[in-house]
C-alpha cells in the first residue's frame, strides 16, 4: 500500500490522521513512565548517580543511533521503521517487570529501548517530511508536532495517577506497553512512501549533515532545548522558594501556548518565510527565560511560560521545516536524525551543565545565563543563515 509524494495533501487524509495518532499514542507510552522512573529506581535502591545514569543512558542511545537510522529509513521505508519500533518498544516495556535490582541488565535495558525509541521517531520525522508538499511544509509539520505536545499535557500526569492509585510499577508497564501497541495499530493503518528513485545511490547520506543552513538551524535548536531541559528540570525547584508552590499551571499555559503557536506559526513560516518566523520567536522564547529569574507571581510566572511556549512551539516547525527545504531527498533520513538529536543533547544540557551553574551562583543566575545562551542561538541564526532562506527552498 503506497502512496506518492505530495499528491493532493489534505489535513484529513488517512495517512496524516493516522500518523499523528501514532505519534500521540508512542509518546504518550514514553511519557506514561518518563515521571516515574526516578521513583522506580529509588524503590530498586538507587542513589542519586544511578537514577542519573538510568535516565541519561535512554537519552543517550537514541541520539548516537538516530543518524544512522535515518539513512537506513530513506533507503528501506519509513512505515517499516514506524512498525518496528513500535512493536519492540511495546515489548521492552514488559520487561522493566523482571528488573529487581541495580544491575547491569537494567543499563543495558535502558539502552536498548533507547535505541528503539529511535527507529520509530526517525520513521516519523522522514515520512512526515516527505508526505507534507513544500508550499505547506511548515503547517503540517507544525500540526502534526501538536500531537507530541497533546502526548505530553495528558500521559505524565496519568503515568503518576496510576502509580498512586495501584502502587504498581507492573501495572503501569502493562499500560505503557498496550499504548505503544496501539500506537502500532494505528501506524499499521498508513500506506508507505517508497524511497524516490534518487535515494538509493548518489551522494553520501551524511552529506547533508555538512550544509551550513542544517548546522546552524541544528545549533540554534540545541539553545532552544536547552533552555526547555532547564525549566524542566530546576523550576520545580526556584517556584517554590518563591513562595510559588502550585507551579504546575506554568506547564498548563507552556502547552496551550505551544499548541496554538504550531499550527499558527508553521503555516506562517511557509508565507513569509522560516528566518522571518525563527528571529522574533526565538526572542520571545529569550525573554521569557529570563523572566523565570524574577518570578514573584502568579501572574508573571504565567506570562513567562506563554513566551517560552509561543517561541519554542514556533521556532521548532520551523528550523525543521527550514532543514528539509535545504536538504536533497535522498540525505532527507540522515539530515533529520541529526537535526532532531540536537534536542536531545540540549535538554541534557539544560539538566546537567546548568545545574551545576544553578548549583553554584543560584537558580536565578542559572535562568539568566539560559536566556543569554537563547540569545547567542538567535544570533547565530541572524548572522549565517542567508536572509532570502525562504519557505520554498526545498531542491525536489
Amino acid at each position: 500500500m503506497d502512496i506518492a509524494r505530495d499528491a493532493s495533501f489534505k489535513l484529513w487524509s488517512r495517512n496524516f490522521v493516522f500518523l499523528c495518532v501514532g505519534n500521540f499514542l508512542y509518546y504518550g507510552s514514553f511519557y506514561l513512565l518518563l515521571p516515574v522512573i526516578p521513583q522506580f529506581v529509588a524503590q530498586l535502591a538507587g542513589s542519586p548517580r544511578e537514577i542519573g545514569l538510568v535516565v541519561g543512558i535512554f537519552n543517550l542511545a537514541s541520539v548516537v543511533i538516530r543518524p544512522y537510522f535515518g539513512k537506513l529509513a530513506g533507503l528501506f521505508g519509513r512505515r517499516v521503521f514506524m512498525l518496528v519500533g513500535s512493536s519492540l518498544f511495546a515489548a521492552i516495556f514488559l520487561l522493566y517487570g523482571q528488573i529487581e535490582g541495580i544491575t547491569y541488565g537494567l543499563y543495558l535495558l535502558r539502552m536498548i529501548h533507547g535505541l528503539v525509541f529511535a527507529i520509530f521517531l526517525t520513521g516519523t520525522f522522514v515520512y512526515i517530511a516527505d508526505l507534507a508538499p513544500a508550499d505547506r511544509r511548515g503547517e503540517v509539520m507544525g500540526i502534526f508536532g501538536t500531537s507530541n505536545v497533546l502526548a505530553m499535557a495528558v500521559f505524565p500526569a496519568c503515568g503518576i495517577a496510576v502509580i498512586g492509585y495501584t502502587k504498581s510499577y507492573a501495572d503501569l508497564f502493562v499500560l505503557s506497553s498496550a499504548t505503544a501497541f496501539a500506537a502500532f495499530l494505528a501506524v499499521a493503518m498508513i500506506g508507505e512512501i517508497q524511497p524516490s528513485a534518487m535515494a538509493i545511490g548518489g551522494k553520501s547520506q551524511f552529506a547533508g549533515c555538512r550544509n551550513r543552513v542544517v548546522l546552524i538551524a541544528s545549533l540554534t535548536l540545541f539553545t532552544g532545548a536547552i533552555a526547555y531541559g532547564s525549566i524542566v528540570a530546576f523550576l520545580p525547584v526556584l517556584a517554590p522558594e518563591r513562595g510559588l508552590p502550585n507551579f504546575g499551571v506554568f506547564f498548563s499555559v507552556y502547552a496551550v501556548s505551544t499548541l496554538l503557536s504550531r499550527v499558527g506559526a508553521g503555516k506562517l513560516s511557509d508565507r513569509i518565510g522560516r528566518r522571518r518566523v525563527v528571529l522574533p520567536f526565538m526572542t520571545l522564547l529569550a525573554g521569557g527565560v529570563v523572566m523565570l529569574a524574577f518570578i514573584s507571581d502568579y501572574l508573571f510566572l504565567n506570562l513567562a511560560g506563554a513566551c517560552i511556549g509561543l517561541g519554542l512551539g514556533a521556532v521548532i516547525p520551523a528550523l525543521n521545516a527550514l532543514v528539509v527545504d535545504e536538504t536533497l531527498p535522498e540525505q532527507r533520513g540522515s539530515v533529520l536524525g541529526f537535526f532532531t538529536s540536537f534536542f536531545e543533547l540540549g535538554i541534557t544540557a539544560g539538566a546537567i551543565l546548568l545545574g551545576l551553574a544553578g548549583e553554584q551562583w543560584g537558580f536565578a543566575a542559572m535562568f539568566g545565563l539560559d536566556g543569554a545562551l537563547v540569545i547567542v542561538g538567535l544570533l547565530m541564526f541572524a548572522l549565517y543563515i542567508p536572509k532570502n532562506t525562504m519557505s520554498r527552498g526545498a531542491r525536489e
